[in-house]
């Protein structure tokens, strides 16, 4: 895949932006090889020849990064990328306006920790949009540089900056930059910075230890097995995201009914609070007929099993619907398991364990009442239970069909459907304890489980060969 025009602009920044401090270090660090390290070459660091020019363009060109992060070019956040960039743009005003800030130990410090985080930071961004991976992909002595600097360069740099607002606030030539009387405003502004920078600089760091943590861990992470089974279809960028398979399978759905429906489910650009609209919609079609809810219903799952792949254990990719037509005709085909309830008909009556009772009919109904006026539960919530209360039909499911994937679901209506005796299709992960948890509910209780087998029930000699050979 070529790199798009975004990234192609974030690239050439970031080169520029890392030769810009590359020149900044450099030219801070010969000083230093030149004058010895000692307060008195940090102090004179800002004089180097070109530094002083060249450390306000890179600095001031850190004002796109706010701008990146407002139109989405990155994922920063607009607000702390505005105030650290800000607190910067603060210092490096005091360093170019004010001759005592610029020209004592502590300037000289804030450059040379300012020059040696950002080489490595823009280095790394653009391996990171090169590779299309920040985490794994990026060279490790950049991507450790990139995480590890901060624990020494940040004090140092938080303390350098410090030392320049002092500075400034202290410097008549500085304060008078308004105009006389003004001067007071000048030194409010300026030392409002150290009055933030106290509350603010410990959990920054603390920021970038956690993220430190967090991307040492996911560089280092084991690998994912490959996929295999049922899985997404790839997207564009060769992910397996989906939003774009839900929009496809909801656009066909509907389409089946209403094809102006299924193009704004397409166009739709904010899918991820945008989606639950269109759902309303597709209800709203199949609301008005039978066929219409069969139509829809039909269409959508044709789309999902003409997109959804399946990788089989060789790590061969087809449609869903290819892969379950192969499959019928293999030796290794699902088969369909069916167990019964043991226990006789549920008597219908509603009834509700409450203070070491078990209330039902009238007594309920009274007790809803209370509940209900105690604002313990809705008015519309009390109404439903005593209607199960007068109609106790509704507590007999035996004629009744739920398909259940995900059965072993610990929130899940499986305990209520068995109690209840319904016939509950279920499907779930082929895990020895949700089939055990699942068939010995479903045999002590009045209602039916089928379920998917790996062999024919009747081959099967005894419980635990029953729930090792069921699920998918």
């Amino acid at each position: 895949m070529g790199i798009s025009g975004k990234d192609g602009y974030l690239i050439a920044y970031n080169v520029v932006c890392c030769a810009g401090w590359a020149m900044v270090l450099s030219l801070g660090v010969q000083t230093l090889i030149n004058e010895g390290i000692s307060f008195q070459s940090l102090a004179s660091i800002y004089d180097a020849p070109s530094l002083a020019k060249t450390l306000t363009y890179v600095q001031t060109a850190a004002l796109l990064e706010i701008v990146h992060a407002a139109i989405g070019f990155v994922r920063s956040p607009v607000v702390i990328t505005t105030l650290q960039v800000g607190s910067r743009i603060a210092a490096l005003f005091a360093l170019t306006q004010s001759n005592m800030a610029a020209h004592q130990f502590g300037a000289g410090m804030m450059i040379l920790s300012w020059a040696a985080v950002e080489v490595p930071r823009y280095a790394f961004y653009v391996a990171a949009l090169i590779t299309g991976d920040a985490t794994k992909k990026t060279p490790y002595p950049l991507f450790w540089l990139r995480y590890s600097l901060f624990a020494v360069l940040y004090p140092t740099g938080i303390c350098g900056e410090l030392t320049v607002f002092l500075a400034a606030s202290k410097d008549p030539d500085f304060l008078a930059l308004l105009g006389p009387g003004m001067e007071n405003i000048m030194y409010y502004f300026i030392i409002s910075f150290p009055v933030i920078y106290a509350p603010g600089a410990l959990p920054m760091i603390f920021n970038m230890a956690a993220n430190r943590k967090k991307a040492f861990k996911k560089r280092f992470a084991r690998p994912a097995p490959p996929p295999k089974g049922l899985v997404w279809p790839l997207d564009k960028k060769g992910g397996r995201s989906s939003t774009q398979t839900a929009k496809e399978i909801l656009a066909a759905a509907i389409a089946a009914v209403s094809t102006d429906q299924a193009q704004k489910v397409l166009q739709e650009r904010n899918w991820r609070f945008g989606y639950v609209k269109h759902f309303i919609h597709m209800v709203e079609e199949q609301m008005k007929s039978p066929e219409n809810a069969l139509k829809v219903a039909e269409a959508g799952l044709a789309k999902a099993y003409e997109i959804f792949q399946f990788i089989d254990d060789d790590g061969k990719t087809a449609s869903f619907q290819d892969a379950m037509t192969a499959t019928s005709t293999k030796t290794n085909a699902f088969y369909t398991g069916f167990v019964k309830g043991e226990a006789p008909k549920n008597k219908n009556v509603l009834e509700v364990p409450y203070k070491g009772t078990n209330l039902s009919g009238q007594a309920l109904k009274d007790q809803v009442d209370k509940w209900v006026t105690y604002g313990t539960i809705e008015e519309t919530a009390g109404a439903a239970i005593k209607n199960c209360v007068d109609r106790p039909g509704y507590l007999d499911l035996s004629d009744q069909y739920f398909v259940l994937l995900g059965a072993g679901s610990a929130m899940g209506p499986f305990l209520v459907l068995m109690a209840l005796g319904a016939n509950v299709i279920a499907v779930d992960l082929d895990r020895n304890f949700i089939w055990e948890r699942l068939l010995t509910i479903a045999k002590k209780s009045s209602g039916s489980i089928t379920f998917p087998l790996k062999v024919e029930q009747s081959t099967i000699k005894s419980d635990a060969d029953l729930y090792a050979s069921s699920g998918c």
